[in-house]
């Protein structure tokens, strides 16, 4: 996201959400982009013939052995079938899908635009609730709002005056 708002010459001041930076950029988010490439990759090796490594890796179970405590590490099966359920993908009957390369790659991308925009979503309503209950919380006494004898913008701590201060008098010099 950095590199983005550099790119676009969004500075931080600018109070610029990460949806806006992407929407600008015209690129979906990073999430996006891992589950797209990693539910492609799914395609391609389900596709593959039996005997190949990445399949037999992929279908393969363990004989022998024992994990150690804990919460067991994520395989790739794993992460891919998250992606699937969190894009709204069938987890059931993939595989009829993947099978056909075209079908399996219109199916993905519709799910992870549909995926995209829930994120995009939740994200906007994440946004509001916190500014919501910022404002319900922070009430300030008109005793503590400081302004700008310049241009008379009104600020509610008086370091953010003073950094005001600073940049507005750097401008008129």
């Amino acid at each position: 996201m950095r590199c983005l708002r550099r790119i676009l010459s969004i500075s931080w001041t600018d109070k610029v959400s990460n949806n806006e930076v992407l929407a600008r950029a015209n690129i979906p988010s990073m999430f996006t982009l891992l589950g797209q490439r990693r539910l492609r990759w799914l395609g391609h090796v389900y596709r593959m013939e039996d005997g190949r490594i990445p399949k037999d890796l992929l279908y393969g179970e363990l004989e022998s052995g024992s994990r150690p405590i804990g919460r067991p590490k994520l395989r790739f099966k794993d992460v891919c079938k998250r992606d699937m359920l969190a894009t709204g993908l069938p987890t059931d009957n993939w595989e009829l899908h993947a099978a056909d390369r075209s079908d399996w790659r219109s199916v993905c991308s519709l799910a992870l635009q549909a995926g995209e925009e829930r994120l995009k979503a939740e994200a906007v309503d994440r946004r509001a609730k916190r500014r919501a209950e910022m404002n319900k919380a922070t009430c300030v006494p008109v005793a503590c709002v400081f302004v700008c004898s310049g241009c008379g913008r009104v600020y509610r701590s008086r370091i953010g005056l003073f950094s005001h201060e600073r940049k507005y008098l750097s401008q008129l010099r």
